[in-house]
């Protein structure tokens, strides 16, 4: 009977172990994904929220990018060529930009993929944007495309695109 207790303990250490080590060392995926869900969190702001709210939202969001990130943008079937943002100080003025001239923004990424890349410090996400500006009902929904890269030790965008789909 001890010997069954004891071993009972064991396996419970052992997944106890098992688990703190995957809560306290995630998998590069599941960190790139929570960054996912962290960049949709600093990109949706409500209409009440405040001016120091939103400015502090815009930062939280040019932090996920990397010094010399790029962002382009060519929404579907809007019939305009797009625009391309280079670096954390354009993408910053147009994360202000767009936080002060819209009444809110909710923004959230649906069907999530990570790749990482062989070398582990990469990583490509493939998802669907949906995104709702104001107070309307209706939605845009957009294919995008993230580049993810470990600096220093922390996963940072180094190029967001949206995906050219039919119309």
């Amino acid at each position: 009977m001890k010997t069954a207790i004891r071993f009972a303990l064991l396996v419970a250490a052992v997944l106890l172990g098992l688990w703190l080590w995957s809560v306290f060392f995630p998998a590069p995926e599941k960190l790139v994904f929570r960054k996912m869900s962290r960049l949709a969190a600093s990109a949706t702001f409500k209409a009440d929220d405040s001016n120091l709210t939103r400015v502090g939202k815009a930062n939280a969001l040019v932090s996920l990018f990397a010094p010399e990130a790029q962002i382009i943008i060519a929404v579907s079937g809007s019939g305009q060529s797009g625009r391309t943002f280079s670096g954390r100080d354009e993408i910053r003025e147009a994360a202000l930009a767009g936080f002060t001239s819209l009444p809110a923004l909710n923004v959230e990424f649906l069907d999530v993929s990570v790749r990482l890349g062989a070398d582990r410090q990469t990583a490509d996400v493939s998802c669907t944007a949906k995104v709702n500006a104001g107070d309307r009902k209706d939605y845009g929904v957009q294919e995008m495309h993230f580049q993810w890269k470990k600096v220093d030790g922390d996963w940072l965008i180094v190029r967001a695109e949206t995906v050219k789909t039919l119309s």
